[in-house]
């Protein structure tokens, strides 16, 4: 075989690989869930006039956005990603993928595109909603409070909340409580979840030198503030719901604040990632409420 013919060979072989390395910088699970509380308030917005053509786009734009400013955190946090465990794997500081440079294009080129298609094709307002999601994730969460504050996943909560209205603003023009409800639950659920992931993993965020509550101020002085974040959180998702949709929003809720009170009582590092997997669910059902409702 000549040259050509193994150089031709080897662009085969490494171009599904490094597609597959330019995904996993997109962080599919947080994306996905992203796009899943965007759309689910789109259809409980729209009822019986739901436009599919409108809904597509609020998918594909928001899960374009929401991976590219991932991609974006990878980049600007690829020094510290290598001085965590957990962390240590990831595309960048493994040498997955060799250039850091086309992690950074790639992720402003599949954000600025995702605005730009969202720009053409749906409101003004689910665009702004959609830029604001960016602004507060990339330059104020991840660059600016991060690294410097115990509040950098609280005011990260916001940027969870912004998907939330974009999804309602493609359908109505009016702001009742119930998109506001809903972006609070998000808002209130994010501090919650990443604390008990904090607790589950306070090694590896003292290794990487970020000042998350449970390093600050120790577990014990975080439970209390966990579970009154926890309690806003389904506070909200209760306030505007009914029928079906408040129905698994109580139950889950329910389900999830025993879990931080069971840690607040035991704290474990098992048991905080209980809580954590147990937010995951009770966010899921709480849209998916939606839905069925």
């Amino acid at each position: 075989m000549n040259t050509s013919a193994l150089q031709n060979t080897r662009i085969a072989i490494d171009r599904p690989y490094t597609f597959r390395v330019l995904l996993r910088l997109t962080k599919p699970g947080v994306t996905l869930l992203l796009v899943f509380t965007a759309v689910t308030t789109a259809v409980a917005a729209s009822g019986p006039w739901l436009d599919p053509f409108q809904l597509f786009f609020l998918a594909l734009t928001g899960g374009m956005a929401a991976g590219g400013a991932g991609a974006i955190n990878h980049y600007l946090e690829k020094d510290i990603d290598r001085q965590m465990p957990r962390t240590a794997g990831r595309p960048l500081p493994s040498g997955a993928l060799q250039n850091p440079l086309l992690a950074l294009l790639w992720g402003a080129g599949l954000a600025g595109a995702g605005l730009f298609l969202s720009l053409l094709t749906l409101p003004l307002e689910t665009t702004l909603f959609t830029a604001l999601g960016i602004v507060i994730y990339v330059p104020i969460y991840t660059m600016l409070l991060k690294r410097r504050s115990v509040l950098n996943v609280v005011i990260g909560g916001a940027a969870g909340a912004c998907p939330v209205l974009a999804g309602w603003s493609i359908a109505r023009v009016d702001w009742p409580i119930l998109p506001i409800a809903l972006a609070l639950v998000v808002f209130f659920w994010t501090p919650a979840h990443f604390w008990a992931f904090a607790i589950r993993h306070r090694a590896d965020y003292a290794s990487g030198g970020f000042p998350m509550l449970p390093n600050v101020i120790g577990v014990r002085r975080t439970l209390p503030v966990l579970f009154i974040h926890a309690l806003f959180a389904v506070l909200a998702s209760v306030v505007a719901l009914q029928g079906v949709a408040l129905l698994m929003a109580a139950t889950s809720g329910a389900v999830f604040l025993a879990s931080c009170l069971l840690l607040w009582r035991r704290p474990s590092e098992t048991l905080a990632y209980n809580v954590f997997k147990t937010s995951n669910y009770y966010l899921m059902l709480v849209f998916l409420g939606l839905l069925l409702g």
